[in-house]
């Protein structure tokens, strides 16, 4: 089964449209990975989705997403990620692939161009939603 990191932006896009590729990974082919988390990732998306600008502009999420997303996080495979040095050009990304290296990943997916610009780290494939849906895709 494919290890797989999900950042923020994807499990937040996720939410406000279910349907959407970003959707369908982290709600439909859930069962087709494993998630790995980490403490510093999970306390990162519920901080940005309590956003009052998030939770004003999107009337669509609702406690129950919520709850959906902290089931799903709950599920997932929780590891301690080691000090890494400063990869990304934005330090907060370290986390995302710290917690890649400590699962031995095989995919983060991310909409984060600092995050994609890198293209791999430690073997770690960094990749689109997109394009994980593609090899999603091919696994079937």
């Amino acid at each position: 089964m494919l290890k797989v990191i999900i950042d923020t932006v994807v499990f937040v896009r996720s939410l406000i449209n279910p349907h959407s590729r970003w959707g369908h990974i982290v709600f439909t082919h859930n069962k087709l990975y494993q998630l790995f988390i980490s403490e510093s990732i999970v306390s990162e998306i519920f901080e940005v989705l309590k956003r009052p600008e998030l939770t004003t502009k999107f009337h669509t999420m609702t406690k129950k997403d919520f709850r959906t997303v902290a089931d799903i996080l709950g599920q997932a495979s929780a590891v301690d990620i080691p000090k890494i040095p400063s990869v990304s050009r934005d330090p907060k990304d370290n986390k995302f692939l710290a917690t890649a290296k400590a699962a031995q990943a095989d995919y983060l997916i991310t909409e984060d161009r600092d995050l994609l610009d890198l293209e791999s780290f430690e073997n770690v494939k960094i990749i689109t939603a997109l394009d994980f849906l593609r090899i999603l895709e091919k696994k079937k």
